[in-house]
């Protein structure tokens, strides 16, 4: 797509998206046609996608249908009012799967019982099944499970209930897909599509509460003077926007390689620039930004969940600084 095209299509999906409603982002979404742009054109879709949901906080997240596009797997596609596959992700705060397999396969079966614990994302969508990465021993198993009612616990993840990020534990049992290396690739490609997704809808989030505070500190006056003339609020202003810099090309940059790191890196970045925006907009903000007509609490809630999400941005910089001591950090972008 050409700039313009670009331009049309993100004018068209946000009037379908902000005419839906929070609840209704699946439907619309799929009625005009993002996942086969999906197929065609995944950086278009997922950076206008991604950007729009930071932007109007649907109750619903697609992480998982472009991490499940990653994969190249024909079976995990989003078909029109089928039902879906959905992504146990580990729990919030942590890069490291939480579920494993208690019972392994036996031999000439590929049944397993598995204890699953981490984060799942749910919307109005029926779910065909859980896609389950778990550890066994030191190994990585690919788990397919039923959403089994009776036996996994679900309760809202975060202070937002509303956004669709559930806690799921329990014991079930299910299909072992793959293991040992592919199972490993597998992962590896679900964690960077999805971290790549994350780093643009935080970004955007980080964009709104900071827009939203630009604008506070420049129609309110103490003394006198503009509030925003003041040097403590310009150089804590000026320290969110550097950050918003460095995570908007971090993002983009994301697509000029294929290694994992790159939206490791990207969406530690991003995280970096939601808390300093977080931070400093809450600040400015004063009494206001505490009230819940304000809209500030609502891309904060949103944000504290998503900045968690495989690995916060400090536990996503001790894993790249790892990788640098061990000298396996490899060139992610050219300068």
């Amino acid at each position: 797509m050409d700039t313009d095209e670009k331009d049309l299509f993100r004018t068209s999906l946000e009037q379908v998206t902000a005419g839906a409603g929070s609840d209704a982002w699946p439907d619309a979404v799929a009625e005009f046609g993002w996942h086969e742009l999906l197929d065609e054109d995944a950086e278009t879709a997922v950076s206008i996608l991604s950007d729009l949901q930071g932007r109007l906080l649907p109750h619903a997240s697609f992480v998982d249908d472009v991490a499940l596009a990653a994969t190249g797997r024909s079976e995990w596609q989003r078909e029109p009012n089928a039902p879906v596959t959905r992504i146990v992700f580990p729990p919030l705060g942590s890069a490291r799967v939480g579920s494993i397999v208690e019972d392994s396969a036996t031999p000439g079966s590929d049944r397993c019982t598995v204890a699953v614990s981490g984060i799942v994302s749910l919307d109005p969508r029926a779910t065909a099944s859980l896609l389950v990465p778990a550890r066994l021993g030191e190994d990585l198993v690919v788990v397919q499970t039923p959403l089994d009612e009776q036996n996994l616990t679900r309760e809202p993840a975060g202070i937002e209930p509303e956004s669709g990020w559930t806690r799921v534990t329990g014991t079930v049992e299910g299909t072992v897909l793959s293991t040992g290396g592919e199972a490993a690739d597998l992962w590896r490609h679900i964690r960077a599509a999805a971290n790549r997704a994350l780093s643009y809808e935080l970004n955007a989030i980080g964009r709104e509460m900071l827009t939203a505070t630009v604008d506070h500190v420049t129609s309110r006056k103490q003394f006198g003077r503009e509030l925003g003339s003041f040097q403590a609020v310009k150089h804590a202003l000026a320290d969110t926007r550097v950050w918003q810099e460095c995570a908007d090309l971090a993002a983009d940059a994301t697509w000029e390689s294929s290694a994992v790191e790159a939206p490791i890196l990207a969406k530690s970045l991003s995280g970096r620039f939601f808390r300093s925006a977080a931070e400093n907009c809450q600040q400015l903000l004063g009494g206001m930004g505490f009230t819940w007509e304000h809209s500030f609490h609502r891309y904060l809630r949103r944000g504290l969940i998503l900045e968690q999400l495989l690995g916060t941005s400090a536990g996503l910089r001790t894993e790249l600084g790892a990788g640098v001591k061990s000298g396996d950090m490899p060139v992610l972008a050219s300068l």
